[in-house]
């Protein structure tokens, strides 16, 4: 029996320990062929699952945004892109989340400016880089849900709309610098992924970066999506299972692969709190909770259980 063990960060502990500890619970019950893929939803653990990818898209300068974004401007994201081209790299990956250091991508695109004289000229540049924003989230830079929104809770509704309406009309002057139809750039600002980074993503889809969730990027990328017709069964570890993992999570993004090979998906999660139905839309034909908290430890000893279910 072959068995595919895909896991994304959770806390602390890392996507590798996660997927080692599987492999470990499972071992101790049944003597089969497993793999392990190290997966990320885009804003922790990019680094790790690139590194250890070996599927499309896995050879890239990879940029984790988090931990750039620790005053107020969106700039340190953006020096970090230029660095990565300017070493030679042909696909840069900027792992993104929502960010309280959101200044709507101004930062990011006055370093773009300095570093290629305006944001047309680095749109040109940029044409034969393949820029890519992996996200965890697919909030919208401007929007009654957007970024500024979402703020609101932090910094007040009022300073929430104030520097709404700032990064509004930064995002038009943005659409007509780089001379995009009037219709489009609102649309833009409004489009899913362009909120995150503190808006730097927004920036950098308005230069010709494309986006996609961390979930779907690093199943592909990883070689796990490619893996699923040669498997037996899929072991999938996500934190929690609910309404946002049955659309946005590892379990969601291998689905229609697994689907279409129809090979059954197995979730361990800390948590669950889907329905057999909702869960069976998506091919997943088991759902397992550890005792307390998910960890190493404890979703091994979960998985020892797991393996005498599926291995009888």
């Amino acid at each position: 029996m072959r068995v595919l063990v895909g896991a994304t960060a959770v806390r602390d502990f890392t996507a590798g320990e996660l997927t080692g500890a599987v492999i470990t619970g499972w071992r101790a019950a049944a003597a089969d062929e497993l793999e392990a893929f190290a997966l990320s939803d885009g804003a922790t653990g990019l680094g790790e699952s690139l590194a250890a990818a070996k599927g499309p898209g896995s050879a890239a300068a990879v940029v984790e945004t988090g931990h750039l974004l620790t005053g107020s401007t969106t700039a340190p994201v953006a020096r970090a892109l230029v660095s990565a081209v300017d070493a030679g790299a042909d696909r840069v990956v900027l792992g993104m989340a929502a960010s309280r250091a959101h200044d709507g991508g101004q930062g990011f695109a006055e370093v773009i400016r300095e570093r290629f004289g305006s944001l047309a000229a680095a749109r040109e540049a940029l044409a034969a880089v393949d820029v890519v924003v992996v996200g965890n989230d697919r909030l919208p830079l401007l929007g009654l849900h957007g970024a500024g929104a979402r703020l609101a809770d932090e910094i007040g509704p009022d300073e929430a709309q104030r520097r709404d309406r700032e990064v509004a009309a930064f995002a038009s002057a943005v659409g007509a610098e780089l001379e995009l139809p009037r219709r489009p750039a609102p649309r833009l600002a409004t489009a899913a992924f362009t909120g995150l980074g503190g808006g730097s993503a927004f920036v950098a889809l308005a230069l010709g970066a494309r986006a996609t969730s961390g979930a779907e990027y690093t199943v592909t990328a990883s070689g796990m999506a490619a893996a699923v017709p040669r498997a037996d069964l899929c072991l999938v570890v996500v934190e929690e299972m609910d309404a946002v993992a049955l659309e946005e999570s590892a379990a969601a993004a291998l689905a229609p692969a697994a689907l279409e090979a129809g090979c059954p998906v197995v979730v361990l999660s800390g948590e669950d709190h889907t329905s057999r139905h909702q869960r069976a839309a998506l091919g997943i034909v088991g759902s397992y909770t550890t005792v307390g908290p998910l960890d190493p430890d404890a979703l091994a000893v979960r998985v020892l259980r797991v393996a005498r279910t599926w291995t009888r």
